[in-house]
């Protein structure tokens, strides 16, 4: 759990400062502050999530594998109402955020893809070996 933390605080970090460098560099397109909150947002998000995943004492394989698609269900819904009430507040749809902050998610679902190994079908030695035949 340490390393990954490092790593997404990092990651997260390092798109922030590409972020500043690329607004600083253009002048055509202007990097709002919802940018960057959507960011810390993200990282907020994914570390609270692989927390919750992570330090779950569940006796049965199959509770923490619920558990971890409970919170991919919170992480979807948690990134569409973050991005709908930013929207709905700036009054109109600024495209610049919201092709950053859907270009930071998936670059954080693909991070978070990458370090998770989970397996979705555990071998389940409590029932019967040919229930279903």
């Amino acid at each position: 759990m340490k390393t990954y933390s490092v790593r997404l605080w990092v990651l997260g970090c390092l798109l922030g400062l590409v972020t500043g460098l690329f607004d600083y560099l253009n002048a055509k397109i202007i990097v709002t502050a919802d940018v960057y909150w959507g960011l810390v947002f993200l990282v907020s998000l994914f570390w609270a999530l692989r927390y919750y995943v992570d330090r779950s004492q569940v006796a049965n394989p199959n509770q923490w594998i619920r558990r971890a698609m409970i919170s991919s269900m919170i992480r979807l819904m948690g990134v569409l109402t973050f991005l709908l009430i930013s929207v709905l507040r700036q009054g109109k749809a600024d495209i610049v955020f919201v092709i950053t902050f859907g270009l930071y998610f998936i670059l954080f679902l693909s991070f978070e893809m990458s370090e998770k190994r989970i397996n979705l079908r555990p071998d389940s030695n409590d029932g019967p070996s040919k229930e279903n035949a």
